[in-house]
Parts: structure tokens; sequence; C-alpha cells
């Protein structure tokens, strides 16, 4: 089982990798977490409902990690739709933003790039696999390899159904040779025409 992977991160959109800040402490430490009163515009607690206040900054990478979770989920729903029952379920890799929440930033989707019994099944499913492969918008090189792989798998397959073709054939043959002597039809004066 091969694993088809998204390969969308956060590095290869040029977003940057995100932590926490230098400037400013790690979540839970500093800036008055300590009195209950930080973050909180009238002097009192902190509450579980209230929001946080990101910088522009923040408010910015928090827009390009929803833009990446959004592609990266579609890229891997577009490898589960194509894939049919050979794909299954996606995995994701997820990334805190500074608002705290998690968003996915690359993912994978496993799918069987085994062969079938017969060659003329290996075929039809190496052609749903390569479709599988390449059914998003920005196929990944990952993407790429699976296809490339597929392709081969499926010439390998294609050469098995030619050898067995070429075996039925020279047997064929063989029993129409073996047909037409029994009949006489290989003796000298006697043609045979096709």
């Amino acid at each position: 089982m091969w694993t088809v992977a998204a390969d969308l991160s956060i590095s290869s959109l040029s977003i940057g990798t995100y932590g926490t800040p230098r400037n400013q402490p790690p979540r839970g430490q500093g800036r008055g977490q300590g009195t209950g009163t930080s973050g909180a515009k009238d002097g009192g607690t902190v509450g579980a409902t209230d929001t946080v206040t990101l910088s522009d900054a923040a408010q910015q990478q928090v827009q390009k990690l929803k833009q990446v979770d959004a592609n990266v989920r579609q890229h891997e729903a577009a490898h589960q739709a194509a894939g049919g029952s050979h794909a299954d379920g996606a995995s994701f890799t997820y990334t805190r933003g500074p608002d705290g929440k998690n968003y996915a930033t690359a993912g994978e989707v496993p799918i069987d790039v085994s062969s079938e019994s017969e060659p003329a099944d290996t075929v039809a499913k190496m052609e749903q696999v390569k479709a599988a492969a390449l059914a998003p918008a920005d196929p990944s090189p990952q993407d790429m390899r699976v296809a490339a792989q597929a392709d081969a798998a499926k010439l390998q397959a294609q050469a098995e159904q030619r050898r067995q073709g070429g075996d039925a054939a020279a047997g064929r043959a063989a029993a129409a040779y073996g047909a037409a002597q029994s009949l006489g039809y290989g003796q000298a004066g006697r043609g045979l025409t096709v």
C-alpha cells in the first residue's frame, strides 16, 4: 500500500513556520496570567468565553493557515473521490495557529497499488490509481511518483495480457492446424484457403 501525500506544507507555501514569537511569552505564562486580569478590557478576570485579540501579523498568519487548511482538505478530498474503493481515509498533519486552533497543513490518502490476480483487473485498477494520484489541481511530487508507479504496473500488466493472449492465440492456431491435419487438408494436392 502506498501513500498519496498532498505535500502541502506551510514552508512550501512560503508563509513560514509558526511558533511562539520570541518577544512574547508562551501561552499560559507571563503577562499577568497569575493575576487573572490580563486581557480583560475592564480590568476584570478573563473568562472562558472571552476571545483572544490577535495582532495584525497574527491575524494574517491565521488567514494563511485557514487557506492552507482549505487547500489541503480539497487536495485530499480529490484523491479520495477519484481513488474510490482503492483509497482509504485522509489523515492530516496540523499546525496550531496564533489563535490556538489547529489547521491542516499537510495530508495524505493511502491508496492500494497492489496487483490484482488478473492482468485486465490490474490495468483497470492502475488507471484508477493514476487518476486518483493526479486528481488534485496541483499534484505534489509524491502524487507524480504514485502516478508513474501506476503507469509502470499498468504496462507490466498489459505485457502479461499480451503474453497470455499470445499463448492463447498460439494454442488456437495449433488446434486449428491439428483439426486441418485430421481432416486431411495437410496432404499434397489439397490446399487450405482462409
